[in-house]
């Protein structure tokens, strides 16, 4: 979970940013063959199959939403923003899209709603998914038939109404099809800019109480070109192959963090620090391949998938540091290199009445870190990381008909860690071997279904959380990882119930070895405290509960999402008094209300409004509410709408914020967030002969690519 208290400090350190999945058309005509309760009450059309959701978008007022990000919050199940999708109760999931991993999140922005065909929430992951996977959602495009050429054209912008800056991007993408050979290739370009404006209290207490308080503001500027392109061979009805790459071209990018806080010792003020830290940022080219066989000998069914990423990072850090106890100018470097190479195969087999399912994957990672400051106090830092994960699973569904369906899994995981840095003599080897099982059963009462899904899953680390090297942020903080973090383990029992147009999710979780993070007084700098990840001591229990409506009366239909989520959890924290109690139990609700109007002659409307209440995650409390009121507008023109133009305002009330606060013992902070969300957006989509993709490569290694890019 992101914690937003030490937003700075992870853009500071350059992140950018789980989980494989195999589909195949045999797979979507049987799904289509089951039988399902579907829901007839209101659009857009909802069913229910063991653990999932799966919402039907072609011809539905959904299919007009815009982009797949503005689409996918909409979706029955889900929550977020158009930029980073939930799933209610689960976080951010892992999304397919034909069965490909999405690997950059202008992908969001890049693929539009009328392009998509359902989408599959699943908010308990079966064994075939890696473990650490919490939720996936399977989006699956509209197919089309025909041969030809066909191209398509984009461009957006989207312009702040508060700060007046300018985000536009735009797609050239065309697809060729004959003979059963598939041809297709896009270019997209995107210019960042993001800005963060807050306000910091942070007090340390010792043999005296030290206090920081002062506004923080953080600006991000990127441009950069992704370039697509693949082919896809289908050689008979159960034979197809093909390879894809994606190669991201980083133009360049500036990070500005700005501090200008008073500074108070036992209420005295002793120092104003005025903090500008700037850091450019560049990178090689990045480049992911993916290569796949997907067929059928007899009723064995193959899917294979052999996947290459490379990716790297470098920084060159100024902070200029004023101050009236002294000034300072301090200089830093860091840089990153990485290369994944990871295998999957799957094979299943119809058994009974039923399918069942084995298969293998392994991944292999190499990372290298350096880390160099111009403070001989502060270590600098050269590690070799490296990790290895084998692992194999099975997995049996069957269908007994009036009586049900149920599925069974287990997944076994060996991963093995070495981390080396030998500019500190800091060394550790790990050797973990861990088993998943899971187990779902649905049953169907009459307009009724519900599911129930049991699962075990676990949550690595970053390589970034686990960097042991220190990161200068000012004089009165420093940020590290910790290479001793322990893999979080979950156990998770969701039920899902249907019924007409209402949907229920209700879910308990339990957390051992959270990580998270926490502050401790700092002996190599006076008076500065240490930020570091780490592992809560105790499990953290959580029950949530999400209703869900989506009716539809003559020209309006709505998706609305009533929801609570509470967690079991208190900390016992020491202070300079002593040891002491801290309750993180406080519930927080969602209310979301998405409404379409459709109208003659290509016009549609849209009034959309996000609740998010106060409450804890973690040792984290957010102490405001958060709301976010859309407005938009669309006309569709020409033959086949082929041309559609969309204009809409954003955060029309601009109450997008985040208040975090916590209570470490000799540490408190309290961090208020405002973002720059309040933005008119204008976007023109032209389609010539729309065709889609055939490509069907699943990938392998997706949850070690993730990780990669922190």
């Amino acid at each position: 979970m992101k914690r937003l208290f030490f937003a700075a400090v992870l853009i500071f350190a350059g992140i950018s940013g789980r989980a494989q999945e195999q589909d195949s058309t045999e797979s979507v005509n049987k799904l289509v063959e089951l039988q399902e309760v579907v829901v007839k009450g209101g659009l857009p059309n909802t069913r229910l199959k063991a653990g999932a959701m799966i919402t039907r978008i072609e011809g539905t007022p959904l299919a007009q939403s815009g982009t797949l990000g503005e689409m996918l919050i909409k979706v029955p199940g889900m929550t977020g923003t158009d930029e980073a999708p939930e799933v209610l109760g689960k976080g951010s999931p892992l999304i397919y899209i034909n069965g490909r991993k999405m690997r950059d999140a202008s992908e969001l922005k890049r693929l539009h709603s009328e392009d998509i065909r359902d989408v599959e929430v699943i908010n308990t992951p079966g064994a075939q998914y890696d473990a650490q996977v919490r939720a996936v959602v399977r989006i699956r495009t509209r197919k089309q038939q025909g041969d030809g050429l066909s191209l398509d054209v984009t461009l957006t912008n989207e312009h702040d109404l508060r700060y007046n800056f300018e985000r536009p991007q735009g797609k050239l993408g065309a697809n060729y099809r004959q003979n059963g050979v598939d041809v297709f290739g896009s270019v997209y370009y995107f210019h960042q800019d993001y800005r963060q404006y807050s306000t910091i209290e942070d007090i340390t207490r010792t043999n005296k109480v030290f206090r920081q308080c002062g506004p923080y503001t953080m600006t991000w500027k990127n441009d950069q070109l992704t370039y697509t392109a693949g082919v896809n061979w289908q050689l008979s009805d159960n034979h197809s192959l093909g390879v894809r790459a994606d190669l991201t071209h980083y133009l360049g990018g500036t990070n500005q963090v700005i501090y200008d806080e008073d500074v108070f010792e036992n209420d005295v003020l002793i120092d104003h620090l005025y903090s500008h830290q700037t850091s450019d940022e560049t990178k090689p080219l990045g480049l992911l391949t993916n290569t796949y066989y997907n067929g059928k000998v007899g009723r064995l069914g193959i899917d294979f998938n052999l996947d290459c990423m490379t990716s790297g990072t470098d920084t060159d850090r100024e902070n200029v540091e004023q101050s009236q106890v002294n000034d300072d100018f301090v200089l830093s470097k860091s840089g990153t290199n990485s290369r994944l190479y990871a295998t999957k195969l799957v094979l299943s087999y119809p058994l009974w009445k039923g399918k069942v399912e084995v298969g293998t994957e392994m991944t292999f990672v190499k990372r290298h870190n350096t880390y160099w400051i111009d403070k001989s106090t502060i270590p600098n830092t050269n590690a070799h990381i490296k990790e290895n994960n084998i692992a194999a699973f099975a997995e049996y569904g069957c269908d007994f008909g009036r009586y049900g369906n149920a599925s069974i899994g287990l997944r076994y995981e060996h991963t093995l860690y070495d981390y080396d840095d030998t500019m500190n003599q800091d060394f550790l080897h790990r050797s973990m071997d861990e088993w998943f099982p899971t187990a779902a059963y649905s049953v169907s009462m009459g307009k009724a279904q519900a599911a129930l899904s049991y699962s075990i899953k676990t949550e690595r680390p970053s390589f970034f959380a686990m960097n042991d090297a220190v990161t200068y942020i000012s004089r009165y903080t420093l940020q590290v990882g910790n290479s001793q973090l322990l893999n979080e383990r979950l156990r998770d029992l969701t039920l899902n119930v249907s019924y007409r147009w209402l949907t229920l999710t209700a879910s308990y979780e339990r957390t051992k070895n959270a990580i998270t993070q926490w502050t401790y007084i700092n002996t190599t700098l006076p008076d500065a405290t240490l930020v570091k990840h780490v592992n809560l001591g105790k499990p953290v229990n959580t029950l949530s509960a999400y209703l869900g409506v989506t009716p539809r009366i003559g020209i309006w239909s709505a998706n609305a999402t009533a929801g609570i989520e509470k967690q079991d959890l208190y900390l016992d924290v020491t202070g300079p008094d002593g040891t002491y109690r801290v309750y993180c139990d406080k519930p927080s609700y969602t209310f979301n209300a998405f409404n379409t109007f459709t109208l003659k002659h290509g016009w549609q409307f849209d009034i959309n409004l996000t609740y998010r209440s106060r409450g804890y995650s973690y040792n984290f409390y957010n102490d405001t509410y958060n709301l976010r009121l859309g407005l938009v507008a669309q006309k569709s023109l020409l033959k086949d709408n082929a041309l559609t133009i969309r204009c809409a305002v954003l955060d029309c009330l601009q109450r997008n914020r985040l208040n975090e606060s916590g209570d470490l013992g000799y540490n408190q902070f309290r961090q208020c967030n405002r973002f720059s969300t309040h933005k008119l957006l204008l976007s023109l989509v032209y389609r010539l002969n729309a065709t889609r993709s055939k490509y069907k490569g699943t990938g392998a290694g997706k949850e070690a690519q993730a990780r990669m890019r922190l």
